[in-house]
């Protein structure tokens, strides 16, 4: 798959705590520090939290030049060296069921499921699908790459199923499911929000293009534009801005709620408060 990325200076706030400065970044108008889970990580996406082993789960680019090929890795709490999962070809989209304790792999020849208490036993449940984004709120859904298309995972007798979701008829290239049921697609015009029980679109005023979606512990849904990560003003359907991120890259959430986001070669968490 082959992904056009443009590069940004990134953007870096310090406060000075004791007379030192301390790195981080305005989050809700609150100073959060930032704490490095790792580096020298050449552009992390689709960042997803492990909850039960405290891991974050990421894609990266190891190809070279003009050539955009990836793997899957996580880093550890206490880490900052990544481990890879090298039985997932060309893998890039990751899902993580912290419910259920399973974990989602996509890559160009389908997606892969392990159980998170049995790490060495990885299986393939779909085929035959170039996989570019994965979401779960109970069921597993997936977008296809080149087509752009949103499936869903349906367990039958005989195995899981893709499944077409053709209400959404567009080509998309995020899609995600906040705590309300609401659904939200991006596509080449910008985001939508779909109500609950409801197939209209309402089209959210902002920015146009966008890195990732990804809900949080509470069921709010947070959208990571290349310059910061916004949520919507439900009043006006504007997005609002809580986070000044340049080249943000990847988003997800600790167990406790706490951002994880990622710039070209850093996945950085964020934590309330100055540096200690």
């Amino acid at each position: 798959m082959n992904i056009i990325i443009v590069y940004f200076t990134l953007f870096v706030i310090s406060s000075v705590v004791n007379g030192e400065k301390c790195d981080g970044i305005y989050l809700n108008n609150k100073f959060h520090r930032k704490e490095v889970l790792s580096k020298n990580i050449d552009r992390p996406y689709q960042l997803s939290y492990d909850k039960h082993r405290h891991r974050v789960y990421f894609s990266y680019n190891i190809g070279k030049e003009e050539e955009d090929r990836f793997n899957i890795a996580y880093i550890e709490k206490g880490n900052t060296e990544h481990k890879v999962k090298d039985n997932i070809e060309n893998g890039f989209a990751i899902a993580i069921d912290n419910t259920n304790d399973k974990i989602y792999f996509g890559g160009s020849l389908g997606i892969y499921e392990e159980l998170i208490k049995k790490e060495n036993e990885t299986k393939k449940i779909i085929e035959g699908f170039n996989v570019w984004d994965m979401f779960i709120k109970e069921k597993l859904h997936f977008i296809n790459y080149p087509q752009q298309r949103l499936y869903k995972c349906e367990h039958e007798e005989t195995g899981v199923k893709a499944v077409r979701q053709k209400h959404i008829h567009e080509k998309i290239y995020q899609y995600a499911i906040d705590g309300h049921g609401n659904s939200y697609i991006t596509n080449r015009t910008g985001l939508y929000m779909i109500k609950n029980g409801t197939s209209d679109r309402i089209f959210i005023k902002g920015i146009n293009n966008f890195r990732c979606i990804e809900v949080n512990n509470d069921g709010v849904v947070h959208f990571c534009g290349q310059h910061g990560i916004y949520v919507i003003n439900k009043e006006d359907y504007t997005l609002e801005k809580i986070a000044e991120i340049r080249n943000i890259f990847g988003l997800t959430f600790d167990h406790d709620n706490n951002f994880i986001y990622s710039n070209p070669h850093e996945i950085v968490k964020v934590l309330a408060g100055d540096c200690k």
